[in-house]
């Protein structure tokens, strides 16, 4: 009898441990900048301790080779199987300094870009399989393919049109681009001015609540990445890419704007946050933005600042210690 109690007890909190995995969907550029790996390697490590669930990585870049690094860090972290799909046509093209070597050095199994599943119909499938406001997306790349989903119709996995499918099944979405209060620059980096009109039609259109997360000094105060220095990970694909990444730089870290994307994606924004809850996100044709505290949007919310007594750089050591989290074996 003892022993009977025991096994409904260990089912019971196996059930529980699975209803408290976040359902995560990663979107990703994985071309200009080195933090999307150090993002998709924390996201991994989530998954490894049980608090996140990956169904799927988007690529919104058209860098033919983005797709093959991500499937190099899944490979890594022993998750070869998650679906990936790639923007098709009308994406933006960046140059990367180290998504061609890291396939050279690496070999993914999966294919170029181009010939990789449609960002927008794998959406639909992974979407319309899951159970109803249960997804987190997490976009740390340009926003093409979510615009594109929202303007998506019905098919063989859905009937909803893309806007309706988002309403039903995802809880909310994180969204890391521009800096606050305001980024008035208008030079076209970062993730808002690449595809501006994707990233004004998802401000506005989106359907659940969005969560921005800010880049600049705020994400430069977390500096990550220096544990794939250390010897016992220089030869890992992770640390590959930080390197070629911050070649000439002399450091061997980088900010965390991506990262603290993700851990806002699975654990939210306390303890190390603040939530701006006031307000919404102003897009400008450019892609530039400004938060405004006038008039307030429901749907929009902030997280640019620390909380009260984080040392910012505590975040950066437990941030690094997440991105090494290796999958246990059985």
């Amino acid at each position: 009898m003892k022993n009977i109690v025991l096994l409904i007890l260990c089912l019971m909190l196996c059930h529980l441990t699975l209803a408290q995995r976040v359902k995560i969907i990663f979107d990703t550029d994985m071309d200009s900048d080195v933090d999307d790996v150090g993002a998709l390697a924390m996201l991994h490590g989530f998954a490894s301790l049980g608090e996140a669930e990956i169904l799927a990585v988007m690529v919104s870049s058209l860098n033919p080779w983005s797709p093959g690094v991500v499937d190099v860090i899944n490979t890594y972290y022993g998750r070869p199987d998650i679906p990936i799909g790639a923007v098709q046509r009308f994406g933006v093209y960046n140059k990367s300094r180290y998504a061609r070597r890291i396939c050279g050095d690496f070999k993914p199994d999966v294919k170029l870009g181009e010939d990789m599943p449609e960002a927008t119909t794998l959406y639909r499938k992974i979407l319309s399989s899951q159970p109803d406001s249960s997804v987190v997306v997490v976009t740390v790349g340009d926003l093409t393919n979510l615009s594109k989903l929202l303007d998506s119709e019905a098919d063989q996995f859905s009937q909803l049109k893309g806007i309706d499918l988002v309403k039903k099944k995802v809880k909310h979405l994180v969204c890391m681009g521009g800096r606050y209060p305001a980024d008035q620059d208008p030079r076209p980096w970062g993730n808002f001015k690449t595809d501006p009109r994707s990233t004004q039609h998802v401000a506005a259109a989106w359907p659940t609540c969005i969560y921005f997360t800010g880049g600049g000094a705020f994400a430069d105060s977390v500096p990550t990445g220096k544990i794939f220095f250390n010897e016992k990970y220089k030869h890992t694909p992770m640390a590959h890419a930080y390197k070629l990444f911050l070649e000439g730089w002399k450091r061997n870290w980088h900010h965390s704007a991506d990262i603290i994307a993700v851990y806002v994606a699975v654990r939210g924004h306390l303890p190390y946050f603040k939530l701006e809850e006031h307000g919404y996100n102003h897009i400008f044709e450019n892609g530039t933005n400004l938060w405004r505290l006038a008039p307030n949007d429901e749907r929009h919310y902030l997280v640019s600042e620390f909380a009260e007594g984080i040392d910012p750089k505590v975040i950066a050591e437990k941030f690094d210690l997440l991105m090494v989290m290796q999958k246990k074996e059985k």
